[in-house]
């Protein structure tokens, strides 16, 4: 993997490069297997029926605006929306939450039948612990009553925190393929990528393909943009 001398590693943190990578045909094996390892849903089933969908969400109203999601893949009876939430800010998992109800709607617009709504599951990977001090790596929500009986709305939301995903791999030694499959994500340097990848071939595509975005020379200038931007939003802040 060569990157281009002078340039840096644009992580999957940032939209551009989350989307290049997860919507490559190269990758898919890991956008399988990831959708998999959060959610339980088989591999053999992702494998044989993944497909993109559009990620406007359809407009309800004259004066709303379109809703554009990250990525949103379906299977069979299944929709799932994939979001990089890459920092927090305030409203933040009201607009996560507004997602899965404009993918709803959209589904029941088109739809003939209130019965044929098929299971909705977001999937937010977080750059950040929002449920701090808690340390898990997946976080499922999903609604129901004190008791734990689950309504019949048939949604699910994943919370991926990849901080945790990153003290487990560096400080705790995790070998979990999940959480392997997370740090990639994060990962800024070359020989960072280089050491990741190693032994595993799904994730030397992600690499690759992380390095092929990463030569862009408009998304180096955008990326610098990028950080330049976010080191005056953290001044501010002091």
């Amino acid at each position: 993997m060569l990157l281009k001398e002078g340039y840096k590693i644009v992580p999957m943190i940032y939209d551009k490069v989350f989307k290049g990578v997860l919507t490559s045909k190269e990758t898919r094996g890991y956008l399988t297997n990831l959708i998999s390892n959060i959610t339980g849903i088989k591999r053999e089933d992702l494998i044989n029926n993944l497909v993109f969908k559009n990620n406007e969400q359809q407009v309800t109203g004259v004066s709303e605006k379109k809703k554009i999601t990250d990525m949103v893949v379906e299977i069979k009876d299944c929709v799932i929306n994939l979001e990089m939430n890459k920092e927090y800010y305030e409203g933040l998992m009201d607009r996560n939450n507004e997602y899965i109800s404009k993918i709803r709607e959209s589904i029941i617009y088109e739809g003939e039948s209130y019965s044929d709504v098929p299971k909705i599951i977001q999937i937010n990977f977080d750059n950040f612990n929002y449920y701090s001090p808690d340390k898990r790596v997946v976080i499922k929500f999903e609604m129901r009553d004190e008791n734990g009986l689950k309504e019949g709305v048939n949604t699910e939301s994943y919370h991926v925190i990849l901080p945790n995903a990153k003290e487990k791999y560096y400080n705790e030694g995790s070998k979990d393929e999940l959480v392997r499959e997370l740090v990639i994500m994060m990962a800024e340097k070359n020989e960072e990528l280089e050491k990741l990848i190693q032994d595993n071939m799904e994730l030397r595509k992600v690499g690759e393909k992380i390095v092929e975005i990463s030569n862009d020379e408009r998304l180096q200038g955008w990326y610098d943009e990028e950080e330049h931007q976010r080191k005056i939003r953290n001044s501010q802040m002091e």
